[in-house]
């Protein structure tokens, strides 16, 4: 995996850490979560999405990428 895709994760996590954090003291508060939070809940989900798929696109690229290195080793 490369440093981009290092990147995502990385971004994935922080992202998941946030999410979980709203959902936590959501549930620990009885009351729900204030309209700010909830928005920013709206927007984690969709950020969430986005970064996954992004993630998963470089995955797939990955496995039919042919890199100059590749090629010269099955040429030998």
């Amino acid at each position: 995996m490369g440093t981009t895709s290092h990147a995502i994760t990385d971004r994935l996590a922080a992202l998941l850490d946030e999410e979980h954090d709203l959902r936590t003291r959501a549930m620990h508060h009885g009351g729900g979560l204030s309209r700010d939070e909830q928005a920013r809940l709206t927007k984690l989900e969709s950020e969430l999405d986005a970064v996954f798929r992004l993630l998963q696109q470089r995955r797939a690229l990955a496995v039919f990428d042919d890199g100059p290195d590749d090629t010269a080793d099955a040429s030998n």
